[in-house]
């Protein structure tokens, strides 16, 4: 065999398998990960067990060190935000005062399947070093978001509102209160303006209070709901 002495443009080396995290179908199909019909996000826990490092490789190892919990509503808490709506006149910010809530749908899809994914030990014996990023849980969000999230589209969302009285406490004005125990039948806000991004990644929420704000701030929580395509 002769020299030809010409270096090859390109080099080929192995890599992982999980080093890519997209699903890849073909003429025959893909494996895919199995999902629910509808997700409900409102208040529950989720407990799983994970290595210190976020590796799942031995559940009877695992099992004997503490637990990690997901709470839905602490993730929903960290992914909203609540604001006076600035474009108002003084005298509705003083009296019946107008807020807008925006809200994380995305982020807040991708904890809880985050969550569920690790409750089910979907990605059982992968190490951090099989991975791409060398974490596993960026990787398993990454599958979350590049294979499951277009799997889903938002259905409603249930914005409930409890009013407290300021008894006179003025110094409490405008401060509302993030607080799951608000759920109640009868503090389900039923006028409200609902603008959900293109994406569905966003989801603002305007609305009016009822009671005055001089005499009155108020307890809020909100549930969700995804449908399957």
């Amino acid at each position: 065999m002769r020299r030809s002495y010409i270096s090859p443009e390109y080099t080929e080396s192995s890599i992982y398998g999980t080093f890519n995290m997209i699903e890849e179908s073909n003429f025959f199909g893909a494996k895919m990960l199995e999902v629910e019909d509808t997700i409900s996000i409102s208040n529950q826990n989720i407990i799983y067990y994970q290595k210190l490092t976020g590796e799942q490789i031995d559940i009877s190892i695992e099992s004997s060190l503490p637990s990690q919990v997901y709470s839905a509503s602490d993730s929903m808490k960290s992914r909203q935000t609540i604001i006076i709506d600035p474009t108002q006149l003084s005298y509705q910010r003083d009296s019946n005062t107008k807020w807008i809530l925006t809200i994380d749908l995305k982020n807040i899809l991708i904890d809880y399947l985050f969550a569920v994914m690790k409750r089910y030990r979907t990605f059982e014996g992968i190490s951090n070093n099989l991975t791409r990023t060398n974490d596993v849980n960026t990787a398993i969000r990454q599958y979350i978001s590049s294979n499951v999230l277009n799997r889903y589209k938002f259905s409603k969302l249930d914005l409930y509102i409890s009013y407290k009285d300021l008894m006179q406490q003025n110094v409490l004005r405008y401060k509302n209160t993030w607080n799951p125990n608000a759920v109640s039948d009868a503090h389900l806000l039923k006028k409200a303006q609902k603008d959900l991004a293109f994406d569905e990644s966003e989801l603002k929420i305007l609305f009016t209070q009822e009671n005055s704000s001089a005499q009155y701030n108020f307890e809020y929580y909100f549930n969700i709901l995804f449908e399957k395509i």
